[in-house]
């Protein structure tokens, strides 16, 4: 069985990654207050940026 979330879109916000990857949003805003996760600011709001957390993931993988 495999553990693979797939993502639809480059940046999702802090309450859809949190669903997705089943952490709580204290957690995923934890990580990024120590900048864990990377984001992206847009306006007001602070997205995650997946693009760039799933390029990370994959050199880390090397």
């Amino acid at each position: 069985m495999s553990n693979t979330v797939l993502f639809t879109s480059p940046i999702v916000s802090q309450e859809q990654f949190s669903e997705l990857v089943g952490l709580s949003p204290d957690v995923i805003r934890a990580w990024i207050n120590r900048g864990l996760i990377p984001t992206v600011k847009i306006g007001k709001r602070r997205l995650i940026n997946v693009a760039k957390l799933t390029q990370e993931m994959m050199e880390l993988e090397h």
